[in-house]
């Protein structure tokens, strides 16, 4: 760095020594100045720098703080939504319990019918070989007790009848009439010792033809007897119509 002496020296050569000494002091107090000027200016830009930054930190934190605050209520939603949910899932475990409780209930009570059934026809098979009485006539004691009982209907008659199919006298084991809350209704049952799916097949074409030529009634198809093979029980329960064998009753 140049000293006042030294730039001195070189001015003397061309200028007198009151003026040299003068303009070397001037040189060199303002070169100092200017150096802290433009260290001063420099500070500034760097102040002014972080001054904006620091702006733009605490902008960002405000931004942070509102999604933060956004975020916690949404957790505070979601938690009520969640609370919901087990208190729902809570409620169809009870219901799902009940509904299990009331199937057992029913279970049990199809296995207690299915016994009596079972018991009724041993002593209605006693019975008939003790009186020669046909198996038609115990289907038309024994029926309509359980069409009230199941199905809560009101019997008219029962009994064997001869209904026109088509225009033809068509013989039926026996014809229940009666009323199921008050709208009258017409069971055709076929009375078989042992039923055959063909036979089930059969009957539930006479049936269909019946219902044909009688628009506008009820009329429901029945098959009664000793026992039935799985084909003639998957034929009838597919059907919709109702059976009664030893092995148990099916009433739709």
């Amino acid at each position: 760095m140049a000293t006042i002496s030294s730039i001195r020296t070189k001015l003397l050569e061309q200028f007198p020594e009151p003026q040299a000494s003068l303009m070397a002091t001037v040189f060199v107090e303002s070169h100092d100045e200017l150096i802290h000027r433009a260290e001063f200016n420099e500070l500034t830009a760097v102040v002014k720098e972080l001054a904006g930054a620091q702006q733009r930190t605490e902008a960002r934190v405000e931004e942070l703080a509102e999604a933060q605050g956004r975020t916690e209520a949404r957790v505070e939603e979601l938690a009520e939504a969640q609370g919901r949910t087990e208190a729902r899932v809570e409620e169809l475990a009870e219901a799902q319990r009940r509904t299990e409780a009331r199937i057992e209930e029913l279970a049990e009570a199809q296995m207690q019918t299915t016994w009596a059934v079972k018991d009724l026809a041993k002593q209605v098979g006693g019975l008939a070989g003790a009186l020669g009485g046909s198996l038609e006539d115990f289907a038309c004691d024994l029926i309509p007790e359980l069409l009230e009982h199941h199905q809560g209907m009101v019997i008219a008659s029962a009994g064997p009848e001869e209904i026109a199919v088509a225009g033809k006298p068509t013989e039926f084991d026996v014809v229940i009439r009666g009323t199921i809350d008050s709208a009258p209704v017409i069971i055709l049952c076929e009375v078989k010792a042992a039923v055959s799916a063909s036979e089930v097949r059969r009957f539930l074409k006479v049936v269909e033809r019946v219902r044909e030529s009688t628009p506008g009634a009820e009329i429901r198809a029945m098959f009664f007897g000793f026992r039935a093979d799985s084909q003639a029980r998957r034929a009838i329960v597919s059907a919709g119509a109702a059976m009664v064998f030893t092995r148990g009753v099916m009433i739709p």
